[in-house]
């Protein structure tokens, strides 16, 4: 399997390079040269697959020789061996065909966690591999960064760099990140927003500091985020019709990895009519699916502070499939967005995405209503971002045959203050340790560049 730069196709990798990168030297992202094809008797052999195993035949493909068939499947019984839950990621049904596919069962209690684990498992394999060592860095607005601490912690060739902004992150997310005490995690509190922090950890992977340092993204322009994603895909589809039945998903877009990801299962074979894009009232993606305009704005604070963005790095992937792997039109509209802040796609390419793309922007005060009407009706809890899924689902499907899965992102513990304010008693907060030393975490402001790479260079 061999992958390309969104930018250019010359710029070509194997998966070892794609797994300890960030960015393409192009300023690109990776993508594979071709997609996978899985017929629908493949895919419906499948059914009885315990998760870890269902994992290796869906990513097997895009390893290529760059990891022996022995040693993926122990690196993925490895990652999937965290998870509380024996199904790993198990269905929920929460209205007549209407499902929740809760991802929130890993160690810290996020979607996130599949990434992260998986991530870890490669990056040590391939750190071994070269005997070098890797800083792990990336923006989080606190559940990714909380994963990739916990998947990277016991990784001895790893530093690990989390950029968040303080003001943007919930509470609870932000007493975790806090009370982190560990000498190979470094956290930036950036006095700004996490679109903000997102842009200097593109600036850091085209000025890298740290020579002795192999740079690497937590965020999913890596493209091991996307592949973790793909899994929950066909987990899904498995579960509600052997492969065989066609099935809609709604997805909160707290990233659009999640979107992409679905978008190329369809593509790899998946049964997938539809997907909905949920959006809080920063809605970005949905002026997007739904106008055609495409723009960077300040992001307002909203119950699902997950999905508080505007920035969306695996856009660009999707713009790549859309645009029949044209590099050129790819780097031309993403040079015209860095620079004007906003974009607008070719009307048959726009078209061609809204085929299967759906979206709906979601209000507080629908969210609030939907968690409630939810357990009223039906005892289940879910969080503010499930929410924004869950009534998107149920406003937007286009048929009542096809089964309709909402992405349960985040743990509904997590939210145990709006529960409580709602009436609605939710599974009981983790205990936090109390909070590191002051100098254990640098705060700055988004323009003191100069000052980060200092603090990198020294690692």
């Amino acid at each position: 399997m061999r992958y390309v730069s969104t930018r250019s196709s010359a710029l070509q990798a194997d998966f070892e390079k794609v797994v300890l990168s960030g960015i393409a030297d192009d300023g690109g992202l990776f993508v594979p040269l071709e997609l996978p094809l899985f017929s629908p008797q493949d895919i419906g052999n499948w059914s009885t697959l315990a998760y870890p195993e269902l994992a290796y035949r869906v990513i097997r493909p895009f390893v290529g020789e760059s990891i022996p068939d022995a040693d993926l499947r122990q690196l993925l019984e490895q990652a999937y061996s965290g998870f509380s839950h024996r199904s790993v990621a198990p269905l929920h049904q929460v209205d007549r065909n209407e499902w929740v596919l809760e991802l929130f069962h890993g160690p810290t209690r996020s979607s996130k966690d599949f990434a992260a684990r998986l991530q870890a498992q490669l990056v040590q394999y391939f750190l071994g591999k070269r005997q070098r060592r890797g800083v792990v860095l990336g923006a989080s607005n606190g559940d990714t960064g909380l994963a990739a601490i916990d998947a990277f912690k016991h990784c001895e060739q790893v530093q690990v760099v989390v950029f968040y902004p303080p003001a943007a992150v919930p509470a609870q997310q932000l007493r975790e990140l806090q009370a982190v005490a560990h000498p190979r995690v470094h956290r930036f509190e950036l006095e700004g927003s996490f679109d903000e922090c997102q842009t200097i950890v593109s600036q850091l992977f085209r000025h890298w500091p740290c020579a002795g340092y192999e740079a690497i993204s937590f965020n999913s322009s890596n493209w091991v985020g996307v592949l973790a994603q793909l899994v929950f895909y066909f987990h899904a589809v498995l579960q509600l019709g052997g492969g065989q039945r066609p099935i809609g998903f709604s997805v909160p877009a707290a990233s659009f990895a999640e979107v992409y990801a679905g978008y190329i299962a369809q593509k790899m074979g998946l049964p997938i009519t539809q997907m909905i894009v949920a959006t809080n009232q920063n809605d970005a993606l949905h002026q997007l699916f739904l106008k055609n305009h495409y723009s960077r704005s300040r992001a307002n604070k909203t119950l699902s502070p997950a999905m508080d963005l505007s920035i969306f790095s695996n856009l660009e992937r999707f713009l790549w499939e859309l645009y029949g792997h044209d590099g050129q039109a790819v780097s031309g509209l993403m040079a015209a967005f860095e620079a004007s802040g906003e974009m607008t796609l070719g009307n048959e390419f726009w078209l061609q995405a809204r085929m299967i793309i759906d979206s709906y922007a979601v209000s507080d005060d629908q969210t609030l209503e939907e968690i409630s009407s939810l357990y009223r009706d039906t005892g289940y809890v879910i969080d503010p971002h499930t929410a924004t899924g869950v009534l998107a689902a149920r406003l937007y499907r286009r048929s009542l045959v096809a089964p309709m899965v909402t992405l349960g992102e985040i743990c509904p513990g997590k939210s145990a203050l709006l529960l409580a304010e709602l009436g609605i008693p939710g599974p009981p907060d983790r205990p936090v340790a109390s909070a590191s030393a002051p100098d254990q975490v640098y705060r700055l402001r988004p323009d003191q560049l100069d000052i980060i790479h200092q603090r990198l260079g020294a690692l």
